[in-house]
């Protein structure tokens, strides 16, 4: 009874800590200065939207409305996606747009990487407290088992090399 009181206890410990931990990783994290205010999210997006907004317009400039509402919807519809279609290709190709690609995914990547290293330190010590074999220990035994098996196979061909050698000598 005491054993599994002590081994709650400890478990307990070990959860309160990596809490404590991890709140005061998080508040780090939020803390940093604030990187700076990126551009105008509109200043790329106006020229589409007025470009699809003028199409719309010269589209029910031409054609009176008429109670087939659904085909000029539809005739909207396919107009507003190739011409977002053609204003999106062209952003994606460009320089910049792969530069601010770039930038995104390594600030995601900066992110992330004390936060996976932190939770894999809190697995290994779960593990650890549970008395369980981690993945680094697993990996340790299977790369030891492949040594111990080669080292058999050497052992084998030396003996049958042996053999044969015994075999030649009797004939």
């Amino acid at each position: 009874m005491a054993d599994a009181t002590a081994a709650s206890a400890q478990f307990f410990d070990m959860w309160r800590k990596q809490l404590e931990e991890s709140t005061q990783a998080w508040t780090r994290m939020v803390s940093q200065a604030a990187p700076p205010a990126p551009p105008d999210p509109l200043a790329f997006w106006r020229p589409v939207l007025n470009q699809g907004l003028e199409q719309w317009a010269r589209m029910f400039a031409q054609t009176p409305v008429s109670p087939d509402l659904a085909t000029q919807w539809k005739q909207f519809l396919d107009q507003w996606i190739e011409a977002w279609s053609r204003v999106l290709g062209q952003a994606m190709n460009t320089d910049g747009f792969a530069q601010l690609m770039g930038k995104s995914l390594e600030g995601m990547l900066a992110v992330q990487a004390p936060l996976k290293k932190q939770g894999e330190q809190a697995i290994e010590q779960a593990v650890t407290t549970l008395n369980l074999a981690s993945r680094s220990q697993l990996t340790a035994v299977a790369k030891q088992i492949v040594e111990l098996e080669e080292r058999l196979e050497r052992v084998e061909d030396g003996v049958q090399a042996i053999l044969r050698r015994l075999d030649k000598e009797r004939a």
